[in-house]
């Protein structure tokens, strides 16, 4: 997962190209479907963006887009879908307003909600509950020809390996601009009586500022977890191709040996 403090109090947004997500966690009920699953992940992640500020549909869109594409649709309609359940059960509001000629919403997060998401929060998180559909296609990979399997390791790594010089790249920059986006983060809510009441609320702290280090704190957390765990898989696909490249050169050494013989 992209920091979403910088996205969301910086909105660098041009400065972040599209890219797959580095932790995928598919919530899973033991009576909910894949679709409900995801239909679930998405209003939290809707609720969870607003509790930090308001914001627009649109850029909610680019913060899902840039940091939660394999948790949920980055889609417009389906945002707009959750959206709607989310004002029905009256826990986001909107505001509208008129910006160059153009009607937009501005959308935030009600007090119902807060208590929701916050509620949600503070259950523990079941971290052995992570999904990733693709491992099939390694657990059946022994079906496919030995030299297409090298091929499709070698795809695989450069993706993690593409992934992981971007991630660390980020890393860089929000050590670099961290303490300007606490600065502006501490600006909109000073600008933003109700939002800064709910922070306060939120984190049971009356100093915003550090309010605003602990949820920068544990981003960065996460950030370094999706890291380690690039890292994690980079390695171990290497050490497999290594292992497959090997097993290749052996069986055709031994192929070698009995028709000489």
């Amino acid at each position: 997962m992209i920091l979403l403090f910088c996205l969301t109090f910086c909105c660098r947004i041009d400065a972040i190209q599209e890219y797959s997500n580095i932790v995928a966690a598919a919530w899973e009920g033991s009576a909910v479907s894949i679709k409900e699953a995801m239909i679930f992940n998405m209003e939290k992640i809707i609720l969870g963006i607003l509790m930090l500020r308001r914001f627009t549909l649109y850029e909610i869109r680019n913060i899902i887009k840039l940091n939660f594409k394999s948790m949920c649709s980055d889609s417009s309609g389906s945002i707009q879908a959750a959206l709607k359940r989310l004002l029905a059960s009256h826990l986001v509001t909107y505001t509208e307003y008129v910006e160059n000629s153009v009607n937009k919403k501005q959308y935030s997060i009600t007090d119902q909600g807060r208590d929701e998401f916050m509620h949600w929060l503070q259950t523990p998180a079941d971290m052995s509950n992570s999904k990733n559909m693709d491992l099939g296609k390694l657990l059946f990979m022994g079906l496919v020809p030995a030299n297409k399997r090298l091929e499709l390791l070698d795809e695989m790594i450069l993706k993690l390996e593409t992934e992981l010089a971007f991630v660390n790249l980020l890393w860089n920059e929000v050590q670099r601009f961290g303490s300007v986006d606490i600065q502006q983060a501490l600006q909109i809510w000073f600008d933003d009586s109700e939002y800064h009441d709910g922070i306060i609320k939120a984190t049971q702290c009356s100093d915003a500022n550090e309010s605003a280090k602990s949820i920068e704190t544990f981003q960065m957390h996460t950030l370094q977890y999706g890291i380690d765990g690039l890292q994690f898989s980079v390695d171990w696909f290497r050490a497999l191709r290594e292992k497959e490249a090997n097993s290749g050169k052996d069986a055709n050494s031994t192929k070698v040996l009995l028709e000489q013989n």
